[in-house]
């Protein structure tokens, strides 16, 4: 592993991504695959009496990085703000627009549903696609578009776990955009996928990120190939299976030597690899 990135086994990392704070310690990134990693974890701030959003602390974040213009958008069909949550962020020089969704929170039951819910429905344009993840699009979606067809400037859709297979959903019916996810779970089948195929697509795996492999029904398959962080945080653009089954079988081993036995860390590299946080710091400066 490299000594100049570092790696979280921590539970906290994984379980709760906003605790650590420390966003954007080095200012702007230079590259939009930094800055949509970090806007993903980011989303993941609520409140310490509800889910919803910490708005205060995100507009703060945001507007030291040159994107002062904030909007939220959150479900209200379930009490003390549970459901769906993500933000659309405006650059200072008008230049930009990232819409980002939050994932999987662990304590909102909610999302363990559109999670688990994975039988197939006829997606709006072409396809099919996870029932859960669509009925969780819906619940913000009409908030979302009368924002965003009017844009027409840049627009980065991103998020993390439960959050990128909103942003996918979301991208299906707003191209030209650029899409950047992290962790993502399998979205829909192969005719759904064929509505992105314009669309610039970023999808960030790391080594060993078990949601990345889900679920393994219904003929679903991923966007696009994979930018693949081995066990080093070296990123690859679509390395070969031997080689991630090789990294894979060495990260594993790894971990359970330095890792898996000691307390307040997760016991599996294949959770401990879903952490929002090892995607913010393997991404370098200069990733497109």
């Amino acid at each position: 592993m490299s000594p100049s990135i570092p790696y979280s086994a921590e539970q906290d990392d994984l379980f709760y991504p906003c605790k650590r704070g420390e966003f954007f310690p080095a200012g702007k990134p230079e590259s939009e695959g930094a800055l949509c990693a970090e806007m993903a974890r980011l989303a993941y701030c609520k409140q310490e009496s509800s889910f919803a959003f910490d708005r205060g602390k995100i507009q703060n974040v945001l507007r030291d990085v040159g994107f002062a213009d904030c909007k939220f958008f959150e479900s209200t069909r379930h009490p003390t703000g549970k459901g769906i949550h993500c933000f659309i962020t405006t650059s200072d020089d008008k230049q930009m627009v990232v819409v980002a969704f939050r994932g999987t929170d662990k304590d909102d039951l909610n999302d363990w549903g559109f999670d688990l819910n994975a039988i197939p429905k006829q997606w709006k344009n072409r396809g099919h696609v996870h029932s859960g993840f669509a009925d969780g699009l819906d619940e913000v979606l009409d908030q979302l578009e009368p924002e965003l067809t009017p844009v027409k400037t840049r627009k980065l859709f991103t998020g993390h776990s439960l959050g990128a297979a909103l942003a996918t959903l979301l991208a299906s019916m707003q191209a030209p955009v650029s899409l950047y996810t992290f962790g993502s779970p399998q979205v829909g089948d192969a005719d759904f996928v064929a509505n992105l195929q314009r669309v610039e697509n970023h999808r960030f795996v790391d080594c060993k990120d078990l949601v990345t492999r889900l679920p393994k029904v219904f003929g679903y398959v991923h966007v696009g190939k994979p930018y693949y962080i081995d066990r080093g945080r070296r990123i690859t653009f679509d390395p070969s299976r031997v080689f991630m089954l090789a990294d894979g079988i060495c990260a594993d081993l790894a971990y359970a030597i330095k890792y898996a036995w000691k307390p307040g860390k997760v016991k599996l590299r294949e959770l401990a690899d879903h952490a929002p946080i090892n995607y913010v710091w393997a991404i370098p400066a200069d990733q497109s």
